[in-house]
């Protein structure tokens, strides 16, 4: 049985705050924002709006998930929590930088990696210089990782990048960006220059009709762009990779969550181990999650923003901890307030939301815990359900001393480096069979279900 199970006194579904979530939608007419990756490969990303249903072959999702767990890996080696995945913003165009300190750092993972400067692809470098355009610096930092495939070792390659023209490419930006909101609004892709997988692997291949559209341009043209290869870089960064990083002191409020996931990252940060299995992305709630969801598809992310920042004065975020962890607590009208999407095909009967969704509601009842309230609020999006179908749920808890005490007691076990099996396991009882560390969490395997 689940914490939430044990600690839930209630539910009801709140109509007043979903009608004003609604109202603030319709405030902003379901605006999307567009991203900088939208503008790299825009008819592509057209269709990843227009067509959810399609989806990587599992293969090929399975070499994303490794891409991001590099990722996670590399930056935990090379920068800090203040520099890492850094989100901007400029002429109505959102972007996350993977490093930004002095100059932006955009990495790229690769199952192939050209000889020479070709390594560079003009796409990698139409995003980066579309990053430096928006942060105003007229140079960044490209590495390009090999992931280690079929026997054969990974490599990692450093560019030094200068740009000559940011007008130029800004203008280049809004021009892609008035085209594409245009075929957005429009439901017309006809107008999108053809994207740099059609000749490839590409999953849209069979409704993208890139064989008729014109030739995709680079945001950079080759003249207007300086690319050196930094040797001396990558030794830096090999090094760095390579000596066993140490995890940091502090816990998150979803380790709460998923102890035993939590101790496994953690043993896997110290182990360094940077071949790429998937680090797992967890469900990181408050500003930051809201922030991410700007790259994400479809209504959800206008969702969070209405719920963020939908309705003026209503969003707050309140510092929480509890020893090492730290943390901060989203509110909404002074309520906890978490946001999740779920591809559940139907709607969740209320008496069954805590059974369906433990971790949904453990997250809510520590956050209330930590910040003192009886009561908090629960957003879910029916990814899959027609019509833009989402629930707000406002939760009661019967003993915020009972949920503190469990708090406590498994922050006390994460900080002592616990074994995972000591933990308690991740729930429902079918999470497990998806989970990336199966082989090593112990947790009770159950038939998997689709969702």
């Amino acid at each position: 049985m689940s914490l939430a199970q044990r600690v839930v006194s209630g539910i009801d579904a709140n109509r007043t705050v979903k009608d004003e979530l609604t109202t603030a939608l319709k405030r902003q007419g379901r605006r999307r924002r567009i991203s900088v990756t939208d503008l790299v490969n825009p008819r592509q990303a057209f269709h990843q709006r227009a067509h959810p249903e399609i989806q990587p072959d599992p293969e090929r999702k399975q070499a994303m998930l490794a891409g991001t767990g590099f990722h996670e890996v590399f930056g935990r080696a090379v920068s800090t929590e203040e520099f890492v995945e850094q989100f901007v913003e400029f002429q109505g165009v959102v972007g996350k930088i993977d490093i930004y300190e002095e100059v932006p750092v955009e990495l790229k993972t690769t199952a192939s990696l050209p000889a020479g400067l070709g390594a560079a692809r003009s796409s990698y470098i139409d995003q980066l210089g579309m990053y430096c355009t928006m942060t105003g610096r007229d140079a960044g930092r490209l590495f390009v990782y090999k992931r280690a495939l079929y026997g054969r070792p990974g490599a990692l390659r450093a560019f030094d990048v200068r740009f000559r023209d940011l007008r130029s490419i800004e203008r280049e930006m809004v021009r892609r960006r008035d085209q594409f909101r245009d075929a957005l609004t429009r439901n017309d892709p006809s107008a999108l220059p053809r994207c740099e997988w059609f000749d490839l692997s590409c999953d849209f291949k069979a409704v993208c009709g890139c064989g008729t559209a014109a030739p995709l341009t680079r945001v950079v043209p080759a003249s207007a762009v300086q690319i050196a290869e930094n040797g001396e870089l990558v030794n830096a960064m090999t090094a760095l990779l390579t000596d066993a990083p140490k995890p940091g002191p502090q816990f998150r409020l979803n380790d709460l969550v998923f102890p035993r996931r939590a101790a496994i990252e953690r043993q896997r940060v110290a182990e360094a181990n940077p071949e790429g299995e998937d680090q797992g992305e967890g469900e990181r709630g408050g500003l930051d999650s809201a922030l991410a969801g700007m790259e994400r598809l479809g209504f959800g992310g206008a969702l969070k923003d209405a719920l963020w920042y939908g309705v003026p004065g209503a969003f707050a975020r309140i510092p929480v901890s509890l020893r090492s962890l730290k943390g901060r607590v989203g509110t909404f009208r002074g309520v906890p307030t978490i946001f999740r999407s779920t591809r559940r095909p139907k709607l969740v009967e209320r008496s069954q939301l805590v059974e369906e969704f433990p971790y949904y509601f453990d997250r809510i009842a520590f956050e209330c815990a930590l910040s003192g309230q009886n009561t908090g609020r629960v957003v879910i999006y029916y990814e899959a359900v027609k019509d833009d179908k989402f629930m707000v749920y406002d939760v009661y808890f019967r003993d915020l001393d009972a949920i503190q005490a469990e708090a406590d007691r498994r922050l006390t076990l994460l900080e002592a480096g616990a074994a995972p099996d000591q933990l308690p396991p991740c729930e429902p009882s079918w999470m497990p069979s998806y989970c990336p560390h199966a082989a090593r969490c112990v947790c009770k395997v159950a038939a998997p279900t689709p969702f």
